[in-house]
């Protein structure tokens, strides 16, 4: 595991809450464990935009997020939307509790660019050979319910020729034209995104919007409700410094380039990939598209996730929206 400790005092989050009025901290120190793309959350972590606030920030795989946060092993863990409301369903206290720092889901499906026109959207690939990063991703899960919800394909699997590959190999099998398009992850979708022989047909948090005016994301901070309920104002002051963080990608991008600050961190993240890569995370940063701040998190963007996940039936039972998500505004300074 990789640990991170913030190196400075700085008037950041906790300061200002405690300005506020806030009582004091139910707890002072925060176990937070993510997985290599939940960058905001080390760059909050070393420049000390949490303040006070100590908050352990380990990284592990993907998988052990999950587990740790079942096992009651971390206070927060970094898991996307979907699987909350899953894990809720099974029996777990989780919630959802802010889109502060969490990545915007440009997973996507790419065609070869000279067949663009024969294939313009996802309806046009009926029949087709799809490559896909593997059936027990939260990716093919995730467009398991798109199709379902916005596409009235009830299942994916009889209306496209599904071929199963390794993520890494899918754009080379499109390329070379042995798939007539791929459903890739985040990383391969940048740089398919940046590449001349590739057309995007498809993204997920770019087909959310079209379609509910909100965007979708792969994660986010996650705890239970006992623990928010006993730490609302620790919670806040991560939110604010995973706020404070994003603004700081925002305005650094560089530092996450080959020879920047943060070029681990990247590289980790798969941004360093190729060229390609590197040139279209980077835009999305610059442009404020790739993260999302706590100012997301709305009811508004709570219903639309719901909606998505009741119409592409992706649980077999809908859990209420409170069981699975905070209320949007709950995590404010007491006064």
């Amino acid at each position: 595991m990789t640990h991170f400790s913030p190196l400075s005092p700085r008037t950041t989050a906790l300061a200002g809450l405690l300005a506020l009025g806030a009582s004091p901290l139910a707890a002072q120190s925060v176990s937070m464990t993510v997985e290599a793309s939940a960058i905001p959350a080390f760059v909050a972590a070393d420049r000390g935009f949490f303040g006070a606030l100590e908050v352990e920030v380990s990284k592990v795989g993907y998988d052990q997020v999950q587990a740790l946060l079942v096992a009651g092993d971390t206070d927060i863990a970094w898991m996307s939307p979907i699987e909350t409301v899953q894990f809720v369903t099974e029996g777990s206290d989780f919630r959802y509790f802010s889109t502060a720092g969490a990545q915007n889901m440009y997973n996507g499906i790419v065609v070869r660019a000279e067949e663009a026109d024969q294939y313009p959207d996802v309806l046009s690939l009926e029949g087709k050979q799809l490559g896909i990063p593997g059936f027990g991703t939260g990716t093919w899960a995730s467009f398991r319910a798109f199709t379902r919800a916005f596409y009235d394909i009830e299942d994916p699997t009889e209306y496209f020729d599904v071929v199963t590959a390794s993520s890494g190999a899918l754009l080379a099998l499109v390329e070379q034209g042995r798939v007539d398009a791929a459903l890739l992850f985040s990383g391969s979708s940048a740089a398919a995104r940046a590449l001349p022989e590739f057309r995007t047909v498809f993204s997920f948090t770019e087909a959310m919007e079209a379609a509910t005016g909100q965007p979708l994301v792969i994660n986010g901070a996650v705890a239970t409700g006992t623990w928010l309920d006993e730490n609302p104002e620790t919670a806040a002051a991560v939110v604010a410094g995973l706020d404070e963080a994003t603004a700081w990608i925002e305005a650094n991008p560089s530092a996450f380039a080959s020879g920047g600050e943060y070029e681990q961190l990247a590289q980790d993240a798969g941004w360093l990939a190729g060229p390609e890569t590197v040139d279209s995370v980077l835009s999305l940063i610059e442009e404020g598209k790739w993260y999302l701040s706590s100012e997301d998190y709305t009811q508004e963007w709570i219903g639309a996730i719901m909606t998505l996940l009741a119409d592409g039936q992706f649980v077999e039972e809908l859990p209420e929206q409170d069981a699975a998500f905070l209320a949007p505004g709950t995590l404010t300074a007491s006064e």
